[in-house]
């Protein structure tokens, strides 16, 4: 009797459980990027009002048990993507089965194109290391400077963009401590940016119809030949899509610059135009009353028209043609002869005139097929004075590439073969033809992604570049992807690179290539690089950190340098070093996000050294440390956005400074805010409050000026000083 006491209790127990669970009811679904159809992993998932949550899994997939019927309203966020918000009705023993789509609002969780694999992939499950920069980001850089692309570099961890005319306010993209002659710069996977164009292309580069910007640090020459020696960056412009997309924009500073520009796409059934067009115009400006312009005068014009035709559902053809004008005058302030003077006060004038056309065809016969052409023409012209010297020079490229991508079942194959024939003319007066060359290459290069294990990926990839003159090289490079959590991802990576020498480095253009020597016996650069790094997100509620981390190491073997007495004579001889440059160091960055508010925190380690005759001295203009913190709040409802930023530069060695050899570390401080009204917005730009700038420690030139004798010097620090910027922006386009 006491044995049946007890049972009897707990079966009825049981089957009232078993009753109630049965009037549960669950929802389940999956989460997909709404661009790729990709599933979202770790994508948070929240009842509002409840406590009940949970976050999808590798396949997007998740699952809320044991809910009583009612009426939930079902939150959907993800880091990088627009939140959303579904409601959902669960009867008694009903089970829901919903598919979600997400807008991607980033580009770290798009499918982008891929500069280090040359492959359509998302950028989480790439094997080599690539940062994206989303076009969320380039629109906050161009309220600030809507003329270049130069701010949106100098201000992403590991790269800084260094001025190299304190005159003419040219400028190169460094990587890691290394020279921006090593990076090499694609323009929609074209290399298009570089040898007579590099001091100024950054600058001359207008931001408003790309729509990421991709960055691959260390050696790449595998894929991208010769130049990638530090890494590759890949401006990415806009296409046409199926909903027209407007956009314009005027810009004013307080330091007599002016902007407009107007970007416009739409498809017309098979047929696609987009069309940039920009005009931007700014004064020479004395910020410390020097009589020396520490902001250079320029007027340029730019046009850029592009065509897409969508031959059919397996065919596309893109053609683009890029035209761009422009006036620089750096230097003195007021160019009158003095009376009696023998010679005017020193000024520099460059004429830029850029025209380069480009096609893309892309056909996959299957979806485990596809082939991409691609082929282009380039002539910068380049008529320049710097003081009395003069200096003209033509540079022709002609480039073509063809890629082949299969994948099978276990491998994702790509073969491909690239010619590209450099042609520069020297067409300065008194000069020998020595200066001018004509360089071809023709590569073949081959890659194979293949999983060992499903959370373990390799990339195997090398390139064989027939180059005249200077011989054969070849190239691997190896990358490495584990997966052990679905959170976390780690790579390490490994590659060769090279590069031919030439006339275009920093010293030269310091001095505006007047008494540069031509080259005698130089041989090709050499370098090796290694890079580990960490990738781990996090997803607490409506609360995401994001978190990267980053070693690196280079070695470059026959680095051409400039003779450093012949530098004091205004008189460039290039050569080999005997010794290797070796840059080690270490990135950190993270993005947090709560609700409204974003925080972006990044800070770069760099030790960088040049061996040459027995000796090893640290590279100049390269600080060891730097770091910078954004903040951005915006409220969606009221289009209204917000931004503080704040970036740290440590102490650098400075060459060929009279007044030190060590410079101060600095601070710069900015500060944005933009309202919208409806397709209108207003934007003012307060960068550099606290007036930092290099001319507050030194002036930046030596000699007289008045009688067009002097040297500028290095530049270690902002010129420009404090700067206001404001304007208005008209935006019409689908995510509008």
């Amino acid at each position: 009797m006491l044995r049946i006491f007890l049972v009897v209790p707990f079966i009825l127990l049981m089957v009232m459980v078993s009753s109630s669970l049965a009037q549960k009811g669950q929802i389940a679904g999956v989460v997909l990027d709404s661009v790729s159809r990709e599933p979202l992993v770790g994508t948070n998932i929240l009842l509002v009002g409840t406590r009940i949550g949970t976050t999808t899994n590798r396949n997007g997939e998740f699952r809320l048990n044991e809910l009583d019927p009612a009426m939930y309203v079902m939150r959907v966020s993800f880091v990088g993507y627009a939140r959303t918000e579904r409601t959902v009705i669960v009867s008694l023993q009903d089970s829901v089965r919903v598919q979600i789509l997400l807008s991607p609002e980033h580009i770290e969780s798009e499918v982008v194109v891929v500069t280090g694999t040359r492959t359509l992939r998302s950028i989480d499950d790439v094997p080599v290391r690539v940062e994206a920069i989303p076009e969320e980001e380039i629109e906050e850089k161009l309220l600030m400077t809507p003329s270049s692309v130069a701010m949106l570099l100098n201000e992403s961890t590991g790269m800084r963009v260094q001025t190299t005319s304190a005159a003419a306010s040219t400028a190169n993209l460094r990587i890691q401590g290394l020279s921006g002659r090593y990076t090499q710069i694609l323009t929609d996977g074209i290399p298009s940016l570089g040898g007579l164009s590099a001091g100024l292309s950054l600058t001359q580069l207008v931001p408003l119809d790309l729509r990421q910007v991709e960055v691959l640090k260390g050696a790449t020459s595998s894929l991208y030949g010769a130049d990638a020696i530090a890494g590759v960056v890949n401006f990415l412009p806009k296409l046409p899509g199926e909903i027209p997309e407007t956009s314009l924009l005027l810009n004013g500073t307080t330091q007599k610059g002016f902007d407009a520009a107007g970007y416009y796409s739409e498809r017309f059934g098979e047929m696609g135009l987009s069309i940039l067009a920009s005009y931007n115009r700014q004064a020479r400006y004395d910020v410390d009353g020097d009589g020396f312009a520490d902001v250079a005068q320029f007027e340029r014009t730019t046009v850029t028209p592009r065509l897409l035709h969508q031959v059919s559902d397996k065919l596309t053809v893109r053609t683009g043609l890029g035209l761009m004008h422009e006036n620089r005058i750096g230097g003195a302030m007021d160019e009158r002869r003095i009376p009696g003077a023998v010679s005017r006060p020193y000024t520099e004038r460059i004429a830029t005139n850029r025209v380069d056309a480009s096609s893309h065809i892309d056909w996959s016969p299957s979806e485990d097929r596809s082939l991409l052409v691609k082929l282009a023409w380039l002539r910068s012209e380049r008529d320049a004075s710097f003081g009395i010297t003069p200096f003209h020079a033509t540079q022709d490229v002609f480039f073509g590439d063809a890629q082949f991508s299969l994948d099978l079942p276990a491998h994702d194959l790509l073969f491909g073969s690239t010619f590209r024939v450099d042609n520069f003319n020297d067409r300065t007066p008194g000069i020998p033809v020595l200066r001018s060359y004509r360089s071809s290459v023709a590569s073949i290069f081959f890659q194979d992604e293949f999983p060992l294990l499903p959370s373990l990926t390799f990339v195997v990839s090398g390139r064989l570049d027939f180059h005249d003159p200077l011989g054969t090289f070849f190239v691997p490079r190896l990358s490495v992807m584990y997966r052990p959590l679905p959170a976390l991802t780690l790579r390490l990576g490994a590659g060769t690179g090279y590069k031919a020498p030439t006339i275009f480095v920093e010293e030269a253009e310091e001095i505006g290539f007047r008494n540069v020597r031509p080259l005698l016996d130089a041989r090709a650069e050499k370098a090796r690089s290694a890079s580990f790094d960490l990738n781990w997100r996090r997803i607490m509620g409506s609360f995401t950190i994001d978190w990267n981390s980053a070693l690196f190491f280079t070695n470059l073997d026959d680095a051409l340098l400039a003779d450093e007495d012949s530098l004091q004579t205004d008189v460039l001889y290039l050569r080999n070093a005997t010794g290797p440059i070796r840059s080690i160091g270490s990135e950190f960055s993270a993005r947090l996000t709560y609700e409204d508010f974003k925080v972006s925190l990044g800070y770069t380690y760099v030790y960088a050294t040049q061996g040459d005759k027995a000796q090893t001295s640290e590279i100049e203009l390269n600080p060891r440390h730097s770091f910078g913190v954004v903040v951005v709040w915006e409220n969606h409802e009221e289009q209204l956005k917000m931004g503080l930023e704040n970036y740290w530069t440590g102490r650098q060695r400075v060459p060929r400074n009279p007044f030190r050899s060590t410079t101060p570390s600095s601070w710069i401080t900015g500060l944005i805010a933009e309202k919208g009204f409806g397709n209108f917005r207003v934007f003012v730009n307060l960068e550099n409050i606290f007036d930092t700038r290099q001319t507050k420690y030194e002036p930046i030139f030596v000699g007289d000026l008045a009688a067009g004798n002097i040297r500028t010097l290095p530049v270690y620090a902002p010129l420009e000083g404090r700067v206001i910027n404001a304007g208005i922006r008209f935006v019409m386009r689908p995510r509008d």
